[in-house]
């Protein structure tokens, strides 16, 4: 993954996924946010049919100043709607940490997992 994030819908698999990687930035936030609003709006009216994947294996690490916003971010994908919600796990131990704090201070309810394969 060369950028830092894409959002795909993908309709055959009915899964909403949302990969982030590399060093994320307080200036990255803005064009993710639109993505996301961006291919949401294709599916807004089925969100219930698909499952969330936060895949988040080739984030390095989380900008600090980011991390209120990550909190906001989770609780919005659980407000959403989603069947499902998972997190693919970062390779960094570190960045894998911080997020599962976040998670679990947001009561995310979602599954962690090492890899898309584990997906249900």
């Amino acid at each position: 993954m060369t950028e830092k994030f894409k959002i795909e819908a993908d309709p055959s698999r009915k899964l909403f996924v949302a990969a982030v990687g590399g060093s994320f930035q307080i200036s990255d936030a803005g064009g993710l946010a639109m993505a996301f609003l961006q291919e949401g709006g294709k599916i807004q009216s089925q969100t219930s049919e698909y499952t969330f994947v936060a895949d988040t294996r080739e984030l390095e690490s989380v900008d600090p100043a980011l991390l209120e916003m990550l909190e906001q971010a989770f609780k919005m994908y659980k407000t959403i709607g989603f069947k499902k919600l998972y997190v693919v796990e970062s390779k960094s131990a570190d960045t894998s940490r911080q997020i599962r704090e976040i998670a679990e201070k947001m009561n995310f309810g979602g599954e962690f997992v090492q890899s898309m394969d584990e997906i249900k």
